[in-house]
C-alpha cells in the first residue's frame, strides 16, 4: 500500500483495528474518512477505496443477518456469541492457508450489478403513502454502496494497469501462492483479481448469480496468469467459486458449466497434493477431493431427477418427518435446499429469508455518482 499522510495513516490503523474486532460500522466510518481526507488533495486511491468498500459490504451482511435471523454468512460481530469459531468449522473447503489481506483491491466488468429497484419503490410509496419503501431502501443501500465503491476501485486499477509496462512476463507470474514481488504490474494484477473476487462475493450474497459468475470468471482468468497451477490453492478456490455461482444461474447450460469448473477444481487440488509433503495436509486434501467429487457427481445428474428428490425431501420436512438423504433441515424452502447444495462448502451462507433481497434487480451497471470529491458515503456513517 502507498505511503499516506500521518492523519490518513492514523485513520487506516483505527479502521483496521475496528475491522479486526468485527466492528464494521466503525471501520466504515474510519475508512470512509480516510478516503475523503486523502481524496481532497490527491484524488481517489484504489487501496483505500477497497478497504472502505469491503467494510461497507461486511456491515451490510452483518445487518442482514441480524434482521433476517439467519446463520452467519461470514465471520462478523457474531463472534461475541462464539459463532466466529463456528464459521471456521463450517469452512470445509479452505483451499489455501493464508492470513486475511486488508489491502485487497477489486476489479470488474461493465455488465450487471445489484441495483436498487427505485422505480418499484416509488410506485409503492405513491400507492400507500407510507415510508416503508424508504426503510427498505435504507436496509439495502449498503450493498449498492459497496458495489459502487468497489466498481470505482476496479476502474482505477484498470486505468493504472493500462499505463504499466508488462515487460517480458509470462504466466505464471509467481512461483507459488506465497511468493512476494515488487513488480508493480504483478501487484496491480493481484489487486484486480482480489477486486473481482469481492465483487463476485457481493453478487453471490445478493443472489445475482449471473453477475457473480461473470466476476468470479474474471478473477479466475487473472489468477491463472498469476499463480502456478501445480501448487496454487488460490486457483482451486477460484474454480470452485465459478462453479458455485454457475449452479444457480437460470441459463440451462450453466449447470453443465458448473460441473466442468468443479472438475477443474478437483484436478487442481489433485495436482497440488502430488507435491504436498505434510502428511496431515495431504490427508485433508484427499478428503476435500472426495467431497468435491460427490458434489461433481450431483451436478452431473439430470436436474429433473434431483429436483424431484429435493421436492420429496421438502414434503417430508413439511410433514415433520426425517429426510432420508438431505442431512439438513428439510422444512426450509426449495430455494434454500438448492442453495445448500453447494454453499455448505464455502464460507458464505446466504440467509434463509434475506431481508436484503436484490436478486430480481438486475440492471446495467451504472458508473458511480460520487458526492463531492468522489467518495461514496455509507448510511452507517
Amino acid at each position: 500500500m502507498a505511503l499516506y499522510p500521518e492523519n490518513v495513516s492514523k485513520l487506516i490503523a483505527e479502521g483496521s483495528r475496528a475491522y479486526s474486532a468485527k466492528d464494521f460500522d466503525s471501520a466504515v466510518a474510519k475508512y470512509g474518512e480516510a478516503c475523503e481526507t486523502y481524496a481532497e488533495e490527491h484524488g481517489d486511491d484504489p487501496d483505500l477505496l477497497f478497504l472502505y468498500g469491503k467494510a461497507v459490504f461486511q456491515s451490510a451482511i452483518s445487518k442482514s443477518e441480524v434482521f433476517g435471523g439467519a446463520p452467519p454468512a461470514r465471520t462478523n460481530d457474531d463472534n461475541e456469541n462464539g459463532e466466529g469459531e463456528q464459521d471456521e468449522e463450517d469452512d470445509q473447503f479452505q483451499f489455501y492457508d493464508a492470513e486475511p489481506v486488508e489491502a485487497e483491491v477489486t476489479d470488474e466488468q461493465e455488465e450487471e450489478g445489484p441495483q436498487l429497484a427505485e422505480e418499484d419503490e416509488e410506485d409503492e410509496d405513491e400507492e400507500d403513502g407510507k415510508g416503508k419503501p424508504e426503510k427498505q431502501e435504507e436496509e439495502e443501500s449498503d450493498f449498492e454502496i459497496a458495489w459502487e465503491i468497489l466498481d470505482l476501485t476496479r476502474t482505477l486499477l484498470e486505468d493504472k494497469l493500462s499505463t504499466l509496462d508488462k515487460g517480458d512476463l509470462s504466466p505464471p507470474y509467481l512461483e507459488s501462492d506465497r511468493s512476494e514481488t515488487t513488480n508493480e504490474y504483478i501487484i496491480t494484477v493481484k489487486k484486480l483479481a482480489d477486486c473481482y473476487d469481492i465483487l463476485g462475493d457481493i453478487s453471490l450474497e445478493t443472489e445475482n448469480f449471473q453477475q457473480s459468475a461473470t466476476d468470479f470468471q474474471e478473477c479466475l482468468d487473472l489468477k491463472l496468469k498469476l499463480y502456478n497451477p501445480e501448487n496454487s490453492g488460490f486457483l482451486s478456490e477460484a474454480y470452485y467459486k465459478v462453479a458455485l455461482a454457475l449452479e444457480f444461474c437460470s441459463d440451462p447450460q450453466s449447470r453443465q458449466k458448473a460441473a466442468e469448473q468443479l472438475k477443474l477444481a478437483i484436478e487442481s487440488v489433485q495436482r497440488r497434493n502430488k507435491h504436498e509433503t505434510d502428511s496431515e495436509m495431504k490427508k485433508e486434501n484427499d478428503e476435500m477431493i472426495q467431497e468435491l467429487q460427490v458434489k461433481y457427481d450431483e451436478l452431473r445428474k439430470a436436474p429433473s431427477d434431483q429436483l424431484q428428490q429435493e421436492q420429496m425431501e421438502l414434503i417430508k420436512g413439511i410433514l415433520g418427518q426425517e429426510a432420508t438423504s438431505s442431512g439438513g433441515d428439510t422444512s426450509t424452502s426449495m430455494s434454500e435446499v438448492l442453495v445448500n447444495n453447494l454453499t455448505s462448502m464455502v464460507k458464505k451462507k446466504k440467509p434463509a429469508q434475506p431481508v436484503n433481497d436484490l436478486s430480481g434487480m438486475v440492471k446495467k451497471r451504472k458508473a458511480p455518482k460520487p458526492d463531492g470529491n468522489g467518495v461514496k458515503k455509507s448510511k452507517t456513517e
